[in-house]
């Protein structure tokens, strides 16, 4: 026997969003390809969630906005501390190399074995050293 009585629905309540934030929302809700609502809400969702989890909990929409950038996922300060467990020699890298390899090592599929790490650590170094080149070549053609 079917009950008579309506679903339930959300409840919506007006909420005011600072003006300062408004543009920052709009651009990462039009990256994303979403109804700016439909992105608050996803954002609060997911934060709420999180506050809520008793362990570690990714947040989607944050997860499905660094790879539409391209941003790794790996270089959080806890992952650097496992990372240096394993490869002490991380902690004397410069903070753009790290970033670089946590970058590599992100991409790569398969088991981390120490000599693929050394030769990712190694490809973050040259390519690190090429920004480098690449910044100061743009300098002395921007200055003329």
């Amino acid at each position: 026997m079917k009950s008579n009585t309506p679903p339930k629905t959300k409840k919506r309540i007006p909420l005011v969003l600072r003006t300062d934030l408004i543009d920052r929302l709009l651009d990462k809700a039009q990256t994303l390809q979403q109804n700016p609502n439909n992105f608050v809400n996803l954002c609060v969702e997911g934060v709420l969630d999180a506050m809520d989890s008793p362990g570690d909990y990714k947040i989607p929409i944050l997860d499905l906005y660094n790879q539409v950038k391209g941003k790794t996922l790996l270089t959080s300060k806890p992952v650097m501390a496992i990372v240096s467990a394993f490869y002490p020699e991380i902690g004397e890298m410069d903070e753009q190399v790290q970033k670089i390899l946590m970058e590599l090592v992100g991409k790569h599929e398969g088991r981390l074995t120490a000599e693929i790490f050394k030769s990712l650590r190694k490809l973050a170094t040259r390519i690190n050293m090429e920004r480098v080149a690449n910044e100061r070549e743009f300098k002395k053609i921007t200055k003329q």
